[in-house]
């Protein structure tokens, strides 16, 4: 399996455009810890930014477990 990530961390309203989500489900995603984000220093203004290597890996575990970890064969394979 190759997953392509073209940047490393987004905006929460580049995941709302991405992910079809309401900005509010992904601030609550936040909030429960399920969506990483980069820390930042304390009273900074800076943009909120969702770590999307982590969502990345975390999609490919559950892809394993729903396949239940079997070993990918190549085309023609049995």
């Amino acid at each position: 399996m190759q997953i392509n990530i073209d940047t490393p961390y987004v905006t929460i309203s580049e995941l709302v455009r991405r992910s079809g989500q309401s900005n509010s489900a992904i601030r609550n995603e936040i909030e429960l810890g399920h969506f990483l984000t980069r820390p930042k220093q304390p009273g900074s203004k800076s943009a909120v930014l969702v770590n999307m290597v982590h969502l990345a890996i975390e999609a490919a575990e559950q892809a394993e477990r729903v396949r239940g970890g079997k070993p990918k064969t190549k085309a023609g394979e049995a």
